[in-house]
């Protein structure tokens, strides 16, 4: 009696283990850092046997980041990434409790295997801690930590045919780790965290593959075009080189003109030089003499568009691109007789980008 009742206990420890160790290391692999394509990455836990070690090389993986790699042909690891994607694309937690399952019954099979062959004791004790720690520890976290992306591609096919083998419990354990912790979908970035993670590539990684300045400096402007007004980068009105309807376009005005340098002038109503009614374009008085001393007012005028001075920039730059006019009048009051504040043009906004 004493002998069954001592055989019971030493059946129900290793299944009292397993499931410890399954929800133990659930923990640890669910917060795995991302593995680059050398491998370069946290180890993690010491813990576990080969197959924890492959589950450390799979969910280490970032679904972002295999994204990305899958999605460029000159990426060497780009094949791997994708039959790892595919994989963890049918269940991460699917994934997770397969191999963690699998690990529980290798390791807890070991000592059985090895009390037959020597007879129990010490000596299977210190045989399988020795295989263990070794061949399921030490040499394989060796490889895996440095090769995880490869490896995790390699034995993808192997792992999908161990999922489908253990179906029967690491699916319902799976679907309900989802329905407690929610799906993975990789790490995204906020506009902020974007910004400082294109700042790094300036520093870090290969000189041949580092951002220079003016890289950096473009695609920080591009990420906050959405958010910044025109208000911003706009022309003060009482900066802008502007001409009344009635004014004469003599020879000194002209001389004016085209010492100013630009190419389109606002024109306003006189009596009031916030009331705008048009556009002059420069290049259309290369016809007029100046002899003739005609106004303003008789040389055809582009329309000017009115906006708001909380306009995104984006939407302007957008507008711009339909070629309708590369020169937005900024008003309070659009379409009133007062209220403008300034005029934004095209070279601004990419004056903007390109931090000048």
């Amino acid at each position: 009696m004493a002998n069954a009742a001592r055989y019971n206990m030493g059946s129900i420890r290793p299944a009292v283990i397993g499931m410890g160790r399954v929800f133990g290391a659930s923990l640890t692999a669910v917060s795995a850092f991302p593995v680059d394509t050398k491998g370069h990455h946290d180890a993690g836990e010491e813990g576990g046997s080969s197959l924890w070690v492959l589950a450390v090389a799979l969910m280490g993986q970032d679904s972002i980041y295999l994204q990305v790699l899958s999605g460029d042909p000159a990426e060497s690891q780009s094949k791997n990434a994708k039959r790892v994607l595919k994989l963890l694309k049918r269940g991460k937690h699917w994934v997770l409790v397969t191999l963690l399952l699998s690990n529980v019954i290798v390791n807890e099979s070991l000592p059985v295997v090895l009390d037959r062959t020597l007879g129990g004791g010490v000596a299977a004790v210190v045989g399988s801690t020795v295989l263990i720690v070794i061949f399921g520890e030490i040499v394989p976290q060796s490889i895996c930590v440095r090769y995880g992306l490869p490896i995790g591609g390699y034995m993808s096919t192997p792992v999908l045919l161990l999922m489908y083998l253990t179906a029967p419990v690491s699916w319902p354990i799976a679907k309900l780790l989802d329905w407690i912790l929610g799906e993975d979908h990789g790490t995204l970035y906020k506009k902020s965290g974007l910004k400082t993670l294109v700042t790094l590539h300036k520093s870090l990684g290969e000189i041949s593959e580092r951002l220079n300045q003016d890289e950096v400096t473009i695609i920080t402007a591009v990420l906050d075009l959405k958010d910044k007004p025109v208000a911003e980068v706009m022309t003060p009105i009482s900066d802008v080189y502007t001409l009344a309807e009635d004014h004469i376009l003599d020879e000194k005005t002209m001389d004016d003109i085209l010492s100013s340098g630009y190419s389109r002038i606002p024109i306003y109503r006189s009596g009031n030089h916030l009331d705008f009614v048009g556009m002059l374009l420069v290049k259309t008085l290369i016809t007029y003499d100046p002899e003739d001393r005609i106004p303003v007012r008789d040389v055809p005028l582009g329309a000017i568009v009115e906006t708001r001075p909380e306009t995104s920039c984006l939407d302007i730059i957008n507008f711009f691109q339909e070629g309708k006019s590369h020169m937005v009048l900024v008003s309070e009051f659009p379409g009133s007789d007062h209220g403008a504040l300034g005029v934004v043009t095209l070279e601004d906004v990419i004056e903007e980008l390109i931090g000048e």
